[in-house]
């Protein structure tokens, strides 16, 4: 439950500090100007991120969500990782991608964070409804980095905050596997 409730804060860090970020990061590269940036952001960004919420519902009725939590992760920490590298329109592509891989991370994590509990469930649970303040530290953090490097070098944050998230999965997917064994 412990490791549960620090990967929730991570992934709101991560989540949150790139959607506050998204437009200072197209413009500072040039890429497009503030109104355009908010309507990739919009329909782009948020638009797969709806995608991905349907899509990892549908493949989590065939898949144990251990799995499909870890695959997700994976991809926003190698998107995220992608952005850090800073290679042109590739970084941009994969930045939209973070929002389709992480959509069923909030969902998936509280879940199997209460698997369980038992009695312990509604405390637990108020607990882990308390994570979203990650999404009031990640981005006085990024914005902090940003203000001292780059943009691109502000993108630690999240990558720090889905590696968490990374780690979290593949406990959960080794205490699967071996409870199943």
């Amino acid at each position: 439950f412990i490791f549960g409730l620090i990967a929730l804060f991570a992934y709101e860090v991560g989540e949150i500090s790139i959607n506050s970020f998204f437009i200072n990061y197209v413009v500072e590269q040039n890429w497009m100007n503030a109104r355009e940036a908010s309507v990739v952001l919009s329909f782009g960004g948020l638009g797969l991120f709806m995608l991905g919420r349907f899509a990892g519902s549908w493949i989590m009725g065939r898949v144990r969500a251990e799995k499909m939590l870890l695959v997700c992760a994976t991809g926003t920490v190698m998107t995220t990782l992608l952005v850090l590298l800073d290679v042109g329109m590739v970084s941009l592509a994969a930045l939209l991608c973070v929002y389709a891989f992480e959509a069923i991370m909030f969902p998936t994590i509280f879940a199997l964070s209460l698997r369980g509990l038992g009695n312990h469930t509604k405390r637990a649970s108020s607990f882990l409804m308390m994570s979203p303040v990650g999404g009031v530290v990640g981005p006085l953090l990024m914005g902090l980095v940003a203000d001292h490097t780059t943009m691109v070098w502000a993108f630690i944050v999240p990558l720090v905050a889905y590696c968490v998230v990374w780690a979290y999965a593949r406990k959960m997917v080794s205490v699967s596997t071996a409870s199943s064994i």
